[in-house]
């Protein structure tokens, strides 16, 4: 599936401006890291396998920012954007599962990626105090304790475990090793895409 995917993008960035082809290369790389997050982490919360959550969300990531990257690379490239988008939508169960997450969760999960921990924090302390869907709260709630425990913010993840636990119904116990194996996750997966580590 991740080949099927990763393909069709290749494929769609072809006929792309070498502008719009930097900037959809560039795109891909930083949204597969993303991408591969946000699957490390929703696995962490919706449970099955991680290794294939981190895949999914790596080949949904790469299709979205290459689209991303590709307009960003050319706005006039409308062509660029149609066909990285259509290759990005191809999977219904990709699809499924970014909307299971929502968008604003996904962004967080990138800035995640990027190590930007604070902007991470913010994000998905918006989403967890606005949503409706206690899936999206679920993954913000994680995403802010896994972003302030890689960052070394204990006040935080002290005020936030408790928060967690209450709206996950488990134990503080739980919710910090979670934050702590999605730590793990995370860094896992920049590894793994030769993403720089966090300094």
């Amino acid at each position: 599936m991740r080949y099927l995917l990763i393909t069709c993008v290749a494929a769609a960035l072809a006929g792309c401006s070498s502008s719009a082809q930097e900037g959809a290369g560039k795109g891909a790389t930083m949204g597969a890291v993303g991408g591969a997050v946000a699957g490390a982490v929703s696995s962490l919360i919706f449970g099955g396998n991680v290794a294939q959550g981190a895949v999914q969300g790596a080949a949904i990531g790469a299709a979205s920012g290459a689209a991303t990257g590709a307009v960003a690379g050319s706005m006039a490239d409308s062509a660029a954007k149609q066909k990285t988008e259509k290759a990005a939508a191809g999977d219904p169960k990709l699809a499924e599962w970014r909307k299971r997450i929502g968008d604003r969760n996904y962004a967080s999960a990138l800035l995640l990626a990027q190590c930007k921990h604070q902007d991470a924090i913010a994000s998905a302390g918006e989403t967890a105090a606005t949503s409706k869907s206690k899936d999206e709260r679920d993954f913000a709630l994680l995403i802010q304790g896994i972003a302030a425990e890689e960052a070394g913010d204990k006040a935080l993840t002290a005020s936030l475990y408790p928060k967690i636990a209450q709206e996950r119904g488990g134990s503080v116990d739980k919710v910090r090793a979670d934050a702590l194996e999605g730590v793990l996750k995370v860094q896992a997966v920049r590894r793994e895409h030769g993403a720089p580590a966090c300094k």
